[in-house]
C-alpha cells in the first residue's frame, strides 16, 4: 500500500475534527437562542389518521430544534414554544411529513396523509441513515410486523423469500436448529458464506434476539454498501435495529404464542410382511429359495410368524410444544428513554429428549445530558439450553421391521429380536443413558456518546463488548444405543468403551472500538453534503478446554466424575486475532435529484503476514431520480418515483485461522535405543508468506419505480460480481517429501477466481386499498431471484482445471462445489438386451448416461458407439469393444438453487386478517441417502414408492434395477448416483389469520390494541421428481431430523 494512498483514508476517516472550532457568531447564536427559550407558550392539538382516527406516538416538534413531543392514546399533544407562533413538523412512520402553523390561540387539527410511496422512510446503511429516495445501493428493508407475522423462535426464517437476493433455508427440524444463509451465491472455497449480522451496530447473532424487539431489519447487498464494513462485509451485512423508548406514555407490550410441532412426512417403509415378500422375490430371482423358514435366519422368522411388526417412524416421532412469552416496556421523558424487555422461547421436537430453551433480555437506555450531549447503553443477554437427541431416523427406518420393542413387562428391549444382534432399539437412548447438551451464555454491552457540537456535526464514540460462555456435555451411558452397538453383554454388567462421557469450555471476550463522525451541511440551497469518518478497532481472544474418559462403571455421575474411567484425555487451546479499520465517505445530493456516494476502508487483519496485512476496499455508487426531471412532469398522475442506481465496490476477507500464516516448530520425542531424545518437526501445514485478502469486485445496477399513488412499488437489480485470490488448502507435491509415509504437506494459498451474477426483483402491489377503516384490503408482496455462478480459474494440485473429492468437485466453469459422479438414465429395458451388453450389462440393471460417447444405429437395428481415447483417436465401442461405464462420470448440478420466489398475500377485512405465504426454490440439486438405500437382496429396508425392474414390467421405465439376492448392488457400476436428484420444490410456507378487537372494546379495558390469531407453517409441500414423494427437499437429503409442521395460537397485546 503506497504511503500516499494511507494519508489519504485517515485523511477522510478523520477530516470532520476541524469543524469542531466553530465561529464565535455560532456561539452567539445559540446564546440568543437560549434567551428567547425562555418566554416560551404552549400549544395544542389533535392529529388524526387519514380514516379520521386519532393518532397515537406521532412525533411533534418545533421546525428546525429538537423540541418535541409525541401525542398520546387519543392523538392530542402539548408543546412549548418560543414566542407567540411556530411552525410544527409532524412525523410518524409511513406517512407523509406534515407542516403546520400553530399558536396558543387555536388548538390546532391535524389530517395525516397516508405515504404509500414510502420514500420518506428512513434507511439504516453502515455507519449512518439516509431516506429511501436518497439511496443508491441494494438495501433491503424488512419491517417488524412482517417479522412478528411468522411466529417461529428463529427470526431468521422470517425473512426466507422476503429478501431477493438471500437464500435461506432450514435442513433440520431439531427443536432450536438454525437455518443458514446465502447471499447472491457462492464466492468463495473457504469463507464462510452468511452475511454478517448487526444488531445495534454490534456483531450478534439473531437466533437468540426475540422477533418482538426488532424495530426493522436493513439486508445490505452490493459492495457499495457493504464496503465500508471491509472484510466483515464480504457475504453481505444484516442490520437489525432494536426497539427503543419514545417519549410519552409508559406503553407495555405483551406477546405470546403457544403452538404444536409435529406430523413430519417421512417415507413409507415396508411392513415385516412386506419385507418378507421383497425378500422371498430377489431370493427367487437369484435361484436360491427353498422355503420360507429359509428366508430370514430362525430368530427373525420366529418373530416374523408372532406378527411382530415395527413402524419405526411412528415409535420415533412424536408431536412437541412450541411456545414463546415476550414482556416489553417502554417510555421515557423528553431527557431519559428506556426500553426493557424480557423474553422466553421454548421448543420440544419430534423425538424424546430433543428440548431447547432460550431465556433472553433486551435493555436500551437513552439520555440526553444537555443540547449537546446524548449518552446511552444497550445490553442484550441470552441463556439458551439445548439437548439433542440422537437422531438416527433412517438408520432405523431402514432396520429389519420385524421384532418386539419392549418385553411382557413394558421394559425396553435392547434388541427387538432375542438373539439377534444386528438392529438395536434406538429407544435404550434416554435421560438415564444418553445426555447431548449445550449452555450458552452470551452478552453484549454497547454504550456510547453522542456530541452534536454544531448543527449538522455529530461525534459518536461507541465501545462494544460481547462476552460468551458455552459448555457442551456428552454422555453415552451404560445402556445406550451406541453402548449395545459395540456388542455389550445383554445383562448390562460389562462395561465398554462407548460408556463415555465428555465436556468442552468455551470462552470468548471480543470488544471493538469505533468513533463515528458525521457532517451535514447544504451549499447554495441546492447542494447537500454528507461527509462520514470512522475508525474502528477490534480485539477478539478465545479460550477453549477438553476433557473426556471411557469404560465409565455407572450412570449415576453423567460427565461429572471423569476420573473413575479409563483412557482419560486433556486439552485446552487459545487463539487471538485483531483489526483496525478506517473509513472515509461522502454522500451527495442535488436537488433531490442527482446522488452519488464515494467510500474507502484502509482494514488490516492480524491473521494476514506482515506485508499483506493492509489492504483498501473502495467503493462508489450514483443514483438519478428521473421522475424529479421537468419532462418527466407529465406522469405525476401515475408515477410516483422512478430512480436508476448504479455502484461498484471491493469487498474482502481472510477467513484462515488465526496463527496460519505464522510458522513455528513442534516438539515431539523420539526413543534411540535406551535414551529419549527431544526433536523438532514442522507441522503439517506450511505457510505461505504471500497469502493475501480474498477480494470480490461487485457492480450493481438497479431501478426503483412506483405507481399509481403507492398502488405498484417495483425494485430490481442486476449484479455482477468478481472474486479475485480465493483461499484454499492444497497438497504440497511430494517432490521435495512428505509430512510422513502416508501424509502429503498442505498449504493455504490465493489459487483461483470466480464469477456470480444474477437478477433480483421485489414487487409490492396493493390491488384493494382501504378507503375508510373495516374496508376490504388486499396486499401482493412478491420476490424473485435469479442466479449463477462459476469458477473461471481453477488449478488443483497435478496442474489440472479440476479437483475432485468425493462426490464433489471443483472444476473451470462449473458451480462452486458441484455434485459430480454417474448421472443414471434408469434401467436396461428387455428390448434393449443387445445394446446393454456394449456396457457389460443386461435387462434389469442401472442405465448409466454416458456423455462422452455418440449413440448409433446400424441398417439392420443394431447399435454401437463412438467416442475419442485420451490421444484424440476415435473409438467404436461395441459387443466386442465394450465400453468401460465407470468412466462416464460428470458435473450433475449444483446444491444452490437456479432461482427462487416468495409470494405473499396479506388480506384485512373489518377486524380480520389473513396472509398467504408460498415459496419456490427450483434449479438445485440435492444427495438424498435415503434413495441410495434399496438394495437388491432386500436385506434392509426402502420406502415402498421405490419402482424397481421386474420380468412383468420390463419395457417399463424404472429406477432401481431387479431384486435379485445374487447381485450385490454396491458392485452395481453407477449406483452410487441413486441418491442425486432434482431439489426442486414449492411449499406453503405459512398460513395466518388474525382478529384485531375494536377500539371501543379496548377503550373499556384500557388497552391500546390486542390481536389474536393462529398460524400454520409448512402446511404443503410440493417436490417436482417423483423421487421425493413424502420428503420436504428444504432438508437437502437430510432425514435424521425431519422438518415439521406447525400450528400455533397467539396474542399480541399493547397497554
Amino acid at each position: 500500500m503506497k504511503k500516499g494512498v494511507k494519508l489519504t483514508t485517515l485523511a477522510l476517516a478523520v477530516f470532520s475534527g476541524l469543524f469542531f472550532f466553530a465561529p464565535a457568531e455560532a456561539n452567539a447564536e445559540q446564546n440568543m437562542l437560549m434567551q428567547s427559550a425562555n418566554q416560551t407558550k404552549k400549544v395544542t392539538g389533535q392529529v388524526f389518521d387519514e380514516l379520521g382516527e386519532p393518532m397515537i406516538g406521532v412525533t411533534v416538534a418545533v421546525k428546525g430544534t429538537t423540541n418535541a413531543t409525541v401525542t398520546d392514546f387519543d392523538g392530542n399533544f402539548s408543546l412549548s414554544i418560543p414566542g407567540a407562533n411556530a411552525t410544527l413538523e409532524l412525523r410518524y412512520i409511513g406517512y407523509k411529513t406534515a407542516t403546520v402553523q400553530a399558536s396558543p390561540a387555536k388548538k390546532a387539527v391535524v389530517k395525516m396523509e397516508l405515504d404509500n410511496t414510502g420514500l420518506e422512510e428512513i434507511v439504516v446503511i453502515g455507519y449512518g441513515t439516509v431516506k429511501k429516495r436518497d439511496l443508491t445501493g441494494a438495501v433491503t428493508t424488512v419491517k417488524a410486523d412482517e417479522i412478528r407475522a411468522t411466529p417461529l423462535p428463529n427470526p431468521v426464517e422470517a425473512l426466507q423469500g422476503k429478501v431477493a437476493g438471500l437464500d435461506i433455508t432450514r435442513s433440520s427440524g431439531a427443536a432450536g436448529a438454525g437455518a443458514s444463509m446465502q447471499l447472491r451465491g457462492n464466492r468463495s472455497l473457504s469463507a464462510s458464506g452468511e452475511p454478517l449480522v448487526l444488531i445495534d451496530g454490534l456483531a450478534g447473532s439473531l437466533t437468540t434476539l426475540n422477533a418482538n424487539d426488532i424495530e426493522s431489519i436493513e439486508v445490505l447487498k452490493d459492495a457499495a454498501s457493504t464496503a465500508v464494513y471491509g472484510s466483515a462485509g464480504a457475504n453481505g451485512i444484516i442490520i437489525v435495529t432494536t426497539k427503543s423508548g419514545k417519549e410519552g406514555k409508559t406503553k407495555v407490550n405483551f406477546n405470546s404464542y403457544v403452538g404444536i410441532n409435529g406430523w413430519s412426512t417421512v417415507p413409507e417403509m415396508y411392513d415385516a410382511k412386506g419385507i418378507f415378500d421383497l425378500r422371498k422375490q430377489s431370493k427367487i430371482a437369484a435361484g436360491t429359495y427353498t422355503t420360507d423358514e429359509e428366508v430370514f435366519n430362525p430368530d427373525v422368522y420366529a418373530a416374523y410368524m408372532r406378527g411382530e411388526s415395527i413402524d419405526w417412524a411412528d415409535e420415533l416421532l412424536k408431536t412437541g410444544i412450541t411456545q414463546n412469552y415476550s414482556l416489553s416496556v417502554s417510555g421515557g421523558t423528553e431527557k431519559t428513554k428506556a426500553y426493557l424487555s424480557l423474553n422466553f422461547s421454548g421448543e420440544e421436537g419430534q423425538y424424546d429428549n430433543d428440548n431447547y430453551r432460550v431465556y433472553s433480555s433486551n435493555i436500551k437506555v437513552d439520555h440526553k445530558v444537555n443540547k449537546m450531549v446524548n449518552i446511552g447503553v444497550n445490553m442484550q443477554g441470552s441463556y439458551t439450553y439445548k439437548n439433542s437427541a440422537y437422531a438416527k431416523l433412517e438408520t432405523m427406518l431402514i432396520a429389519n421391521p420385524i421384532g418386539s420393542l419392549y418385553d411382557e413387562e413394558g421394559n425396553i428391549n435392547p434388541f427387538p429380536i432375542a438373539g439377534d444382534q444386528s438392529v438395536v432399539n434406538l429407544l435404550t437412548n434416554n435421560r438415564k443413558t444418553y445426555r447431548n447438551n449445550n449452555h450458552n451464555f452470551n452478552v453484549y454491552l454497547n454504550p456510547y456518546i453522542r456530541i452534536n457540537p454544531m448543527k449538522g456535526l455529530t461525534f459518536e464514540s461507541r465501545l462494544s463488548l460481547a462476552l460468551s460462555y458455552s459448555k457442551a456435555n456428552r454422555f453415552n451411558g451404560i445402556g445406550s444405543y451406541n453402548y449395545w452397538r459395540a456388542d455389550a453383554l445383554a445383562d448390562g454388567v460389562t462395561t465398554s468403551g462407548e460408556a463415555s462421557a465428555s465436556v468442552a469450555n468455551t470462552f470468548g471476550y471480543n470488544y471493538k472500538w469505533e468513533n463515528i463522525l458525521t457532517y451535514n451541511f447544504t451549499v447554495a440551497e441546492d447542494h447537500e453534503f454528507t461527509l462520514t469518518g470512522v475508525s474502528t478497532w477490534n480485539h477478539n481472544r478465545q479460550e477453549y478446554s477438553y476433557s473426556s474418559s471411557d469404560n465409565l462403571t455407572a450412570n449415576e455421575y453423567l460427565w461429572h466424575n471423569l476420573g473413575t474411567g479409563q483412557n482419560q484425555q486433556a486439552g485446552s487451546s487459545y487463539t487471538m486475532s485483531k483489526g483496525i479499520g478506517f473509513v472515509g465517505r461522502v454522500n451527495y445530493s442535488y436537488l433531490g435529484k442527482y446522488l452519488a456516494s464515494v467510500s474507502v476502508r484502509h482494514d488490516a487483519s492480524s491473521r494476514l503476514a506482515e506485508g499483506n496485512r493492509w489492504d483498501t476496499f473502495p467503493a462508489f455508487s450514483l443514483g438519478w431520480r428521473i421522475s424529479e426531471e421537468k419532462f418527466m412532469e407529465g406522469t405525476r398522475e401515475w408515477l410516483d418515483n422512478l430512480k436508476l442506481r448504479g455502484g461498484w465496490g471491493v469487498t474482502g476477507t481472510a477467513s484462515i485461522s488465526a496463527y496460519q500464516t505464522q510458522a513455528n516448530l513442534a516438539q515431539s520425542y523420539r526413543i534411540l535405543g535406551n535414551q529419549t531424545l527431544v526433536s523438532y518437526n514442522y507441522p503439517q501445514q506450511i505457510v505461505d508468506p504471500n497469502l493475501g485478502w480474498e477480494k470480490s469486485y461487485n457492480t450493481n445496477i438497479g431501478i426503483d419505480a412506483g405507481f399509481f399513488g403507492g398502488r405498484l412499488n417495483v425494485t430490481a437489480d442486476y449484479y455482477f460480481t468478481k472474486t479475485k485470490d480465493i483461499i484454499w488448502t492444497k497438497l504440497v507435491p511430494v517432490t521435495n517429501g512428505g509430512f510422513n509415509s502416508s501424509s502429503q504437506y498442505t498449504t493455504t494459498t490465493n489459487i483461483c477466481e470466480s464469477e456470480n451474477n444474477g437478477l433480483e426483483l421485489a414487487i409490492t402491489g396493493r390491488p384493494f386499498v382501504a378507503k375508510k377503516e373495516g374496508d376490504f384490503s388486499w396486499t401482493v408482496d412478491a420476490t424473485f431471484t435469479y442466479g449463477k455462478e462459476k469458477l473461471t480459474s481453477f488449478s488443483s494440485d497435478d496442474g489440472s482445471t479440476q479437483y475432485i473429492n468425493g462426490n464433489r468437485i471443483l472444476k473451470e466453469g462449473e458451480p462452486i462445489n458441484s455434485f459430480y459422479g454417474y448421472k443414471l438414465d434408469g434401467t436396461w429395458k428387455t428390448s434393449e438386451a443387445e445394446e446393454a451388453k456394449i456396457f457389460g450389462a443386461q435387462p434389469g440393471d442401472i442405465k448409466i448416461n454416458c456423455a462422452d460417447i455418440q449413440r448409433h444405429v446400424n441398417a439392420d437395428g443394431s447399435v454401437y458407439y463412438t467416442g475419442f481415447d485420451p490421444e484424440g483417436n476415435e473409438v467404436t465401442y461395441d459387443i466386442n469393444n465394450p465400453y468401460d461405464d465407470q468412466q462416464a462420470q460428470q458435473v450433475l448440478g449444483h446444491p444452490q438453487p437456479d432461482w427462487t420466489m416468495g409470494l405473499k398475500n396479506s388480506f384485512t377485512w373489518k377486524n380480520f386478517d389473513f396472509s398467504v405465504y408460498l415459496y419456490w426454490r427450483y434449479g438445485q440439486m440435492i444427495n438424498y441417502s435415503m434413495l441410495g438405500r434399496f438394495n437388491t437382496s432386500a436385506s434392509n429396508n426402502f420406502p415402498t414408492y421405490f419402482d424397481y425392474w421386474t420380468e412383468e414390467t420390463g419395457e417399463q421405465n424404472h429406477y432401481y434395477p431387479a431384486l435379485n439376492a445374487a447381485k450385490d448392488l454396491n458392485q452395481m457400476d453407477g449406483w452410487s448416483g441413486l441418491t442425486f436428484v432434482d431439489g426442486s420444490f414449492w411449499k406453503v410456507k405459512n398460513v395466518t389469520i388474525g382478529y384485531t378487537l375494536p377500539k371501543n372494546v379496548l377503550k373499556k379495558i384500557g388497552a391500546e390494541s390486542i390481536r389474536v390469531y393462529g398460524t400454520i407453517t409448512n402446511p404443503f409441500v410440493f417436490a417436482k421428481s417423483d423421487l421425493l414423494k413424502d420428503y420436504d427437499p428444504e432438508m437437502a437429503g437430510n432425514l435424521d431430523y425431519p422438518l415439521t409442521k406447525q400450528m400455533v395460537f397467539g396474542v399480541n397485546v399493547t397497554f
